[in-house]
């Protein structure tokens, strides 16, 4: 019995040893490699979510140096910020259609950019003209990115919209009644208000056209100066037979 208990030890001692060689054999051949492996998913996996921060982080301080573009007023800062984050989103287009706004925002206030309420520049008609010149620029970028998707419709009408209102301040209505015509084919199948906006526009072009002809100083005065004189008392005969209370011969 303890024979047989022996040997049983001594084979199971021995195949012990075989699958202890077997496994540092496959330690010394194939091991290093397996190894390798693991260590590069473990480092791609970490390269992931470093890149995932970095790109969450990136996309934050884009719309922040946006906001704060917004914030300033300055299409410097717009244009600076279209360049700087044009991989986020839609900064590019948003940056560059703020700042043709702003340009032409200051057209219609009259002022220069960077006016403020203390301090406020008349815009000099050199400078109409560039700001005018600039935001058709910037306005013709923004329709060259659009791919006829759902997502860039908008910021293409935007666009379409500010390069007719540029066209009408420059006084060709034939281009502007283009632009607009742009914008209802844009825009019919998703915004059809925008196009009904569009197309009430083009019927009003036409009074854009007809010259408006102000009076002189001269005119005002010699107005002001024809004084009708009113009557002391205003003729109103209903009145005048209701207050009659002559009594009659009966009475």
């Amino acid at each position: 019995m303890d024979k047989d208990r022996l040997k049983d030890i001594q084979s199971a001692d021995t195949a012990e040893s075989h699958v202890n060689e077997d496994f540092i054999l496959w330690l010394k051949t194939k091991g290093p490699s397996y190894l390798l492996i693991i260590m590069i998913v473990i480092a791609s996996y970490l390269f992931f979510v470093r890149y995932q921060q970095g790109t969450v982080a990136h996309r934050a301080e884009a719309w922040v140096a946006y906001l704060e573009a917004q914030a300033s007023g300055l299409p410097a800062s717009h244009e600076d910020v279209a360049k700087s984050f044009a991989d986020v989103d839609s900064i590019q287009q948003l940056g560059l259609l703020s700042a043709a706004d702003a340009y032409l925002q200051s057209i219609v206030s009259g002022n220069a950019i960077g006016s403020t309420v203390e301090i406020v520049t008349p815009l000099a008609q050199e400078d109409r003209i560039f700001y005018l010149e600039k935001a058709d620029n910037l306005y013709s970028m923004v329709i060259g990115f659009d791919d006829n998707s759902t997502a860039s419709a908008l910021l293409t009408i935007s666009a379409l919209n500010g390069r007719a209102a540029v066209a009408e301040a420059n006084g060709d209505f034939k281009a502007a009644e283009d632009y607009y015509a742009k914008v209802i084919t844009r825009s019919e199948s998703q915004y059809p208000s925008l196009a009904m906006q569009a197309k009430s526009r083009i019927d009003t072009l036409a009074t854009l056209s007809e010259t408006i002809v102000l009076p002189s100083d001269a005119e005002v005065i010699a107005r002001s100066n024809q004084i009708t004189p009113r009557e002391e008392a205003p003729i109103n005969a209903t009145i005048d037979s209701i207050l009659d209370i002559t009594p009659t011969d009966d009475q």
